[in-house]
């Protein structure tokens, strides 16, 4: 869930000048200074077609005489790369020569691929490899520098194609009452279970006993398949949060110079493959259901004069806890990789044409998160809409009781926001002692 440290690649602009900066401090003159800077792009666009992150001697001579045919302009190879080492923008190692930094590396890759889209497909081809792979660090960095050096819709088109394929056969969670059945069922269940396990708790242990038996003597070659079928889930599950991440960037980049559909597309599509991921997990809840059991099993063990309303409590908070802390942490994470103070012509345009509570409760996050705005009538419309539906109202209201544990809200504003929500007194107090630690 934590952020891909993608934002650093975002200031494209930033890396421009600073790489003038140096090129001046080792006193490049101002008429070579493009010179330079294309030595940087072919450097970049050979590096990443090499096995490794730098050019050996030969890959180097190979690289500065491919250089002289292609381009007009004399290239003194060694004073160029003296200067740009002297410079600290490249560096030599024993493999050879290296950007000294990754990030200059995926800076200048992504401007030889800008440079060579007109030129054919080849380019086209490395930039859709790059998308698809998107997971991995050095593609998602690549593929963001590549928005700031082109503006080619079609660089965006093919990201948008790429998050759109991610759990493509599943869809998106909803948070509406109807699609959270489950999560009530089981937890009408626990008595029913309770009294089941307290009259044949024994015969049930023998029987876990021999399951775990058979499954421990399983067949090796069906658990090699678990773990491929692991391993693709994990790489898609990263896919996802890379692509927020980069859709992201790009939403805060480039909501001055892109057409209001494109950004409500890009939004959109990014909460989506989130909301497609979020269904993965819950499909995983009978899993946690099996975990309950278990753990209901357990404290009757231990514990079998335990009256049977403190274990329907216990039970109920663990499997309700865990389900809602993993639907919670993703709606943060959506809205802090997509998030912007700029963006709210955005999010509430999508929000109405969605009409569904995970995007309401996603976008009540980015206003508080992003423009610090606790709007108590927008909030109150919204808990009256979830009254229904208790576990979006519960959601909204852990939202809410966040954002005041870690701001200090005016006494009159708490006060109606303890109303609408139905906060208890000794809840709201412990809220002021938290926001005024936090704010001393």
């Amino acid at each position: 869930m934590t952020t891909q440290r993608l934002e650093i690649t975002a200031y494209g602009h930033c890396y421009q000048y600073l790489i003038y900066q140096a090129l001046e401090r080792v006193h490049v003159k101002q008429n070579e200074i493009d010179t330079y800077l294309n030595v940087l792009s072919e450097l970049g666009g050979a590096i990443l077609e090499s096995p490794s992150e730098s050019l050996d001697d030969s890959s180097l001579k190979v690289f500065f005489k491919k250089y002289s045919e292609n381009f007009i302009t004399t290239v003194d190879q060694d004073k160029v790369i003296r200067d740009l080492v002297s410079s600290f923008i490249l560096q030599r190692s024993e493999a050879g020569l290296k950007f000294r930094y990754r990030y200059l590396f995926y800076f200048f890759a992504a401007k030889k691929l800008a440079d060579s889209l007109h030129q054919g497909e080849e380019a086209k081809k490395r930039i859709k490899h790059l998308v698809n792979t998107i997971h991995l660090e050095k593609a998602s960095n690549i593929v963001l520098f590549l928005t700031y050096h082109s503006k080619n819709p079609w660089i965006l088109d093919e990201i948008l194609l790429s998050v759109m394929d991610i759990f493509s056969d599943e869809k998106e969670v909803t948070l509406e009452a109807s699609s959270l059945y489950f999560l009530q069922d089981f937890v009408k269940e626990i008595p029913d279970l309770i009294l089941e396990n307290r009259d044949a708790r024994q015969e049930r242990l023998e029987a876990d006993k021999h399951k775990d038996f058979i499954e421990q003597h399983e067949d090796q070659n069906s658990l090699v398949d678990d773990d491929k079928d692991v391993e693709e889930l994990m790489v898609k599950v990263n896919k996802v949060f890379r692509a927020i991440e980069v859709c992201g960037q790009i939403l805060r980049n480039r909501l001055g110079s892109l057409e209001r559909h494109s950004l409500e597309l890009i939004y959109e599509e990014s909460v989506m493959v989130s909301l497609r991921f979020l269904r993965v997990f819950l499909r995983f809840s009978e899993y946690v259901q099996e975990e309950s059991i278990r753990k209901l099993k357990k404290i009757l063990e231990q514990n079998p004069k335990l009256p049977d309303s403190k274990i329907i409590r216990e039970v109920e908070s663990f499997y309700l806890g865990i389900n809602y802390t993993f639907i919670l942490a993703m709606l943060y994470k959506i809205s802090f990789s997509l998030g912007s103070p700029k963006g709210r012509d955005i999010y509430i345009k999508v929000t109405e044409t969605k009409n569904q509570p995970s995007f309401c409760l996603i976008q009540q996050i980015i206003e508080l998160q992003f423009e610090k705005k606790l709007d108590a009538d927008k909030i109150d419309k919204l808990h009256s809409e979830f009254s229904k539906n208790p576990v979006c109202d519960r959601l909204l209201k852990q939202i809410i009781l966040r954002h005041c544990y870690m701001h200090d809200i005016g006494f009159k504003h708490r006060q109606k926001l303890a109303n609408i929500l139905n906060i208890p007194i000794q809840q709201q107090r412990s809220i002021l002692i938290a926001s005024k630690t936090t704010q001393d």
